[in-house]
């Protein structure tokens, strides 16, 4: 341990001490990162997404930099996180006299923040100046609008059978005083055509719940019933035919796609796994049915994952999760990674194939804009437990628990002007 915190302390050009104590002082004071000497014996797999992040971000301010370039520093975030880490980028501009160049595909935060942006496309600058000054362009326009969740919200699913019901779940990590408790006496139920939404800070327990359902992580107590089974107890043939029905996508589409497998072997080899086809005729005529329903035309078919954007991605993954014929999608912050505008595309086709096929989505995000355009009914989870749950309007219009209310509040605030004609 002590040999890796002198290569930190190196790598600053500083002396050991010094630099640990920066860092801990970043992590604890700066970013409210609770007991850092814990999260320094950590090692990142050990660690959500969102602490990963926050503990990246502070190793950068440890050195007290003059500038800091923040490429997309919160879109692992959750809001209330992400609110506290702006905060503190902004704070340093004005405190120490820095400077900060902010990189982010969401444009209401550049709009809440920047006191200059730049808005680009394909390498070219279409709009610059004051935030109240954009909107000029029909692009600039699409992009804001994308970034609000613009549209109306679904409407409440139909009464469905249920696909899913878990019952007191409950998961521990560590041991002794070092012991987290990720799930606390979780229950939830999903419903044919319905989506339901998890939300939570970083850390809270929301994708534990993910795995579990998953059966990627095993519960220490609880059920979780699918068919009138308690799945939590299948094993072999059993296990595998359940996790063809629950079928995962994940955060970020790259390294959940093979980096050697073209796009046509994945989907052939998800389809293979299936057992639903006869024959490689059968295949192929599948695999461009299946890029087609994900709005792919079959010339991807031959090309790798790094050859696609990182919508194209996603589409791959969403289609090899359907090559199983699916009833329930979990989706593990599957449009966080993504800009806005290929994020909205990639809702709008999981809006389709919900109508289309009757899928049930557990929707799991940080990101509250995004939950209150998709989500039929929505959970808030904290320190493992679900504090709160109800239809997604009701949630947002009257939220009753103070995390919940802390989640809304840190929404970021567009100050946008009256719109202005198109250049």
């Amino acid at each position: 341990m002590k040999e890796k915190q002198a290569l930190l302390a190196v790598s600053f050009g500083t002396s050991y001490p010094d630099t640990l104590e920066k860092t801990i002082q970043a992590i604890e004071t700066d970013l409210g990162a609770a007991f850092p000497e814990r999260i320094l014996r950590r090692f990142p797999h050990q660690l959500s997404g969102g602490q990963r992040q926050r503990v990246l971000i502070a190793l950068a301010l440890a050195g007290s930099p003059q500038t800091v370039i923040a490429d997309e520093p919160t879109s692992a975030l959750d809001v209330t996180v992400q609110r506290e880490v702006l905060d503190l980028l902004c704070g340093r501009v004005t405190v120490d006299g820095s400077s900060l160049l902010l990189i982010t595909h969401d444009i209401a935060i550049a709009l809440e923040r920047a006191s200059h942006v730049i808005v680009l496309r394909d390498g070219e600058v279409l709009e610059a100046g004051a935030p109240a000054e954009l909107g000029r362009t029909p692009y600039t326009r699409m992009l804001l609008d994308a970034s609000t969740g613009a549209g109306d919200p679904p409407s409440p699913a139909e009464d469905g059978r249920v696909l899913l019901h878990g019952l007191g779940l409950t998961k521990r990590y560590g041991r002794g005083r070092s012991q987290v408790r990720a799930l606390d006496d979780v229950s939830f139920t999903l419903h044919t055509g319905e989506t339901l939404g998890i939300v939570g800070s970083s850390g809270s327990g929301k994708t534990t719940l993910a795995r579990s359902v998953l059966r990627l992580v095993d519960t220490d107590a609880g059920t979780l019933e699918s068919g009138g089974t308690d799945v939590l107890a299948h094993r072999g043939r059993a296990l595998r035919d359940y996790r063809r029905r629950i079928q995962p996508v994940f955060q970020n589409p790259y390294a959940s796609l093979d980096p050697t497998y073209t796009v046509g072997r994945t989907l052939a080899e998800a389809l293979r796994l299936s057992g639903e086809v006869a024959s490689s005729g059968d295949v192929s005529a599948r695999i461009a049915q299946g890029l087609e329903d994900v709005g792919l035309p079959v010339a991807v078919t031959d090309r790798l994952p790094r050859e696609l954007s990182g919508g194209q991605q996603q589409r791959v993954a969403i289609a090899r999760s359907l090559a199983f014929s699916p009833e329930v999608l979990v989706l593990d912050e599957a449009v966080s990674a993504l800009d806005v505008i290929v994020r909205a595309r990639i809702l709008a086709l999981l809006a389709e194939l919900q109508r289309e096929r009757g899928l049930a989505y557990l929707f799991v995000s940080h990101d509250l804009s995004v939950v209150r355009r998709i989500c039929h009914r929505v959970m808030v989870v904290h320190e493992g437990r679900i504090v709160e749950e109800g239809p997604t309007p009701e949630v947002f219009a009257d939220p009753q628990h103070p995390r919940t209310q802390e989640l809304i509040a840190a929404i970021p605030q567009q100050h946008r002007t009256a719109q202005k004609e198109p250049e």
